[in-house]
Parts: structure tokens; C-alpha cells; sequence
């Protein structure tokens, strides 16, 4: 069986400007995307709806950004969720018992002179849809000039990738379309049901597990419309789902937007995009819970993971991926990411930011790295590491091999690597 994780980095080449992490991080640290989506949810649910001044959020978003400058959105998402949380159910039963009792106890205040009540109800639901929004922006008017040629490209690597084995998985880590688009005709079951041509509903849990060519998303996408704890609508078109879970926040109805979730430590808000840095409680819930299971058993099962732009951010992810390596020394993760200096194996190190760091410190533990210290001689004397410079790829460890060109590279020479 052969398992494909996208992360971030795989849709950077589709869009202009690029989708990444900066850009995402600068909506979410924008005040005109704030007043601008907080006068959107004004306009579905009345003038009259309580909801926070955008001039308090940002308060929160800088005071974040001066603590930790580099703060991303996922980790400034974090902050407002628990914020947002406190404000929806005060009770120590139901939300941060230790920290709700600690505060109480000790009549300890913050800096922050803001109270955090029911008005940030709606804040967690309105930042993940300043990205979607920002995405579905991107989408609909910012395509590189040869996104249709990627998006081919993409189409024809994967079903390369087919041809080599009858069980395949594909699993992004990404909101938008650039996956979904490219699986046109290779027939993979999302795992829904059929219960209208505009879109599936209820997982199919049968199906989807037993399925040999699956795609997921386990960190959700453009196209869902969370409906209930264990439905999801998943929309043909990720123009209409943003309509529907629009049209649906105002209502108690069946098939409603439901924008929280019951967690163990605080309410959780990772419905139909998921963010933040606890998203594990989002796993206890469909149908992510039964997209990590599907995860679990495909590294079980496979021989050869493509791990392509992901940043190795997310335990979940990374502690069953070390499991795999562990499994067979047969078993091989081909990572492609980007990185363009010249690889030594000894300065990479210091930077905890990158990507060499971050193979290192999720795989290295399992070997010896490559570097010989007796000798003090740099890892760049290695022939591995020769031929990694030289090519733009090679083995770091005995069973990754890293390719560091990027992905519009790879996907022009996927042939040659996957051979």
C-alpha cells in the first residue's frame, strides 16, 4: 500500500499570492477582515446580535504577538478558542476546571482589561471563516498562471503513484481544493453518503474503511458544512458550502451550522475547519475520529509514505509516522519539501525552525545521524549527502529520503523519484 500526506506546503505553488502560513496569519492579524466579517455575521443574525468590538480582538491579537512575536495563526486561534470558551460556559464542570478554580481562588486578574463573556461566542466560528474566505478569495481570483498545468500534473502523479499498487490513500491537511480537484477520474471514496447530487452527507463508515483508494481531510475542509456531532455535509462546490454554513448559523433546525463541539479541557471549535494546537479533541468527533483510525491502519498496511509540504507540526500525525519507520525496515517516507541551501547536517540544527530540524527530531532518534564525529568531519563528506546537494535529493536517514526542490520541481520530475 503506498499513503500520500499533504500538508501546507503542497498548495503554495497553486496560488498567487502564495497560500501559506504567513499569508493566513496576516487575515487573521488584519482589522479590516475583523470589521468586515463581524458586519457579515451582523447582517445573517440582526443588528441587534451581541457580538465583541474588533477593536477588543485585536487588543487580544497583539497582546498574543507581543508575547510571542512569531505567533502564527494557528497558535493565535489557540489563545481566542480558550478565550471564547471561558465566555460561552464558565462552569469548572464544563470548561478549564484548573484554571477557571485557580482564578477564583486566588482573585488573580488579567493585564487585559477585557471581560470575556457570552459576546465571543461567535468570534472562534468568524476566524476560521476569515480563512476559508480567504482561501475560497484566492481561489476564485488568484490562481497562478499555470494552476490548471499543476493542477494536471498533480493529477498525473498521484495516479502514477496508482499504478504502482491497488491500495492508496491520500490524505491532506489542507482546506482548499487543490487535492480534491486533482483526483477527477481515479475514482477514491471520500466516504459519505450520496443524499443529493449537490452533495454527500453521513459517513460511511463501512465503506470508507474497507475502501482500497481513500481520500480524507482530517483537519476539515472548505467543503464542509458541520450539520450535528456525527453528521457532515460535504458540498460539491466550496462556494456553496460557505453559502450554506452561512445561511445555517441562524437556525436550530436540522442541518443548522454547528459551530461548537463538547471537549475535555475547554469547548471545541474545530468543526468544518480545524486549527489551533490541541485539534486531538477534534479526533473524538466524525468524521475525524474515524479519519485517524483510516490513518493509523494505511501506515499499518503501507510500504512507502510521500510526506509532501508538511512541517511536521502535529503529534497526532507524527507520533504514527515514526510508529511506520518503526515497523519494517522496508518501510520508506519520501518527504519533499523546500529548502534552498546547501545541506551540512551540522548548521541546520540550530535552527528549530527548520525543515532538516524538524526530520531530525521526529526521525534521527532512530538512527545515527549522519555525521562522523570521531572524525569532526560535516555530514556534507557523506556521498548521501553529496548527491542530496548536488540532485536536490537523497537519503538523510536509511529509510527517508529527502527531496528538497520544492513541489512544482517534484512534480515535473516525479518519475525519476519514485522509481
Amino acid at each position: 500500500m503506498k499513503t500520500l500526506i499533504f500538508g501546507a506546503g503542497a498548495s503554495i505553488p497553486f496560488f498567487k499570492p502564495v497560500l501559506n502560513t504567513a499569508y493566513l496569519t496576516n487575515k487573521v492579524c488584519d482589522k479590516t477582515e475583523w470589521d468586515r466579517i463581524i458586519d457579515k455575521v451582523r447582517a445573517y443574525k440582526g443588528e441587534e446580535h451581541v457580538i465583541v468590538d474588533s477593536s477588543i480582538i485585536m487588543s487580544i491579537i497583539e497582546a498574543i504577538r507581543k508575547f510571542q512575536p512569531t505567533a502564527n495563526f494557528e497558535q493565535i486561534a489557540e489563545v481566542i478558542d480558550k478565550i471564547s470558551s471561558y465566555g460561552f460556559d464558565r462552569r469548572p464542570t464544563n470548561n478549564m476546571m484548573n484554571l477557571h478554580i485557580t482564578v477564583m481562588n486566588t482573585g488573580f486578574k488579567p493585564h487585559i482589561s477585557t471581560p470575556f463573556g457570552a459576546e465571543w461566542s461567535d468570534v472562534p466560528f468568524l476566524l476560521r471563516e476569515i480563512i476559508a474566505e480567504s482561501i475560497l478569495d484566492l481561489q476564485n481570483k488568484h490562481k497562478a498562471t499555470d494552476f490548471t498545468e499543476l493542477i494536471d500534473l498533480q493529477h498525473k502523479f498521484i495516479e502514477t503513484v496508482c499504478t504502482m499498487d491497488d491500495e492508496i490513500s491520500v490524505m491532506s491537511l489542507n482546506y482548499d481544493d487543490c487535492i480534491y480537484d486533482s483526483l477527477v477520474r481515479l475514482n477514491f471514496e471520500k466516504g459519505f453518503l450520496k443524499i443529493d447530487p449537490r452533495y454527500l452527507r453521513q459517513i460511511d463508515i463501512d465503506n470508507f474503511m474497507h475502501a482500497k483508494k481513500v481520500v480524507y481531510f482530517p483537519h476539515g475542509h472548505l467543503k464542509f458544512q458541520f450539520t450535528d456531532n456525527d453528521n457532515v455535509t460535504f458540498w460539491g462546490d466550496s462556494n456553496q458550502a460557505n453559502e450554506e454554513r452561512w445561511n445555517g448559523i441562524n437556525g436550530v433546525a436540522v442541518g443548522s451550522t454547528l459551530s461548537v463541539l463538547s471537549g475535555k479541557f475547554a469547548y471545541n471549535y474545530n468543526t468544518f475547519l480545524s486549527t489551533g494546537q490541541t485539534k486531538d479533541d477534534g479526533l473524538n468527533h466524525l468524521p475525524y475520529a474515524i479519519y485517524y483510525q483510516r490513518l493509523a491502519v494505511d501506515l499499518f498496511k503501507s510500504n512507502i509514505v510521500y510526506v509532501i509540504g508538511y512541517s511536521f507540526g502535529d503529534d497526532h500525525i507524527n507520533r504514527l509516522l515514526r510508529s511506520f519507520l518503526q515497523l519494517s525496515t522496508q518501510n520508506k517516507i519520501i518527504v519533499v519539501d523546500y529548502y534552498p541551501y546547501t545541506i551540512t547536517m551540522v548548521e541546520e540544527y540550530k535552527d528549530s525552525n527548520n525543515i532538516i530540524t524538524k526530520i531530525n527530531q521526529n526521525f534521527g532518534t532512530v538512527w545515527q545521524i549522519i555525521y562522523n564525529q570521531n572524525s569532526g568531519k560535516q555530514a556534507a563528506d557523506s556521498m548521501d549527502i553529496r548527491k542530496m546537494n548536488t540532485h536536490g535529493y537523497g537519503y538523510l536517514f536509511p529509510q527517508v529520503l529527502f527531496y528538497k526542490k520544492g513541489y512544482k520541481d517534484f512534480l515535473n520530475e516525479f518519475n525519476d523519484i519514485i522509481q
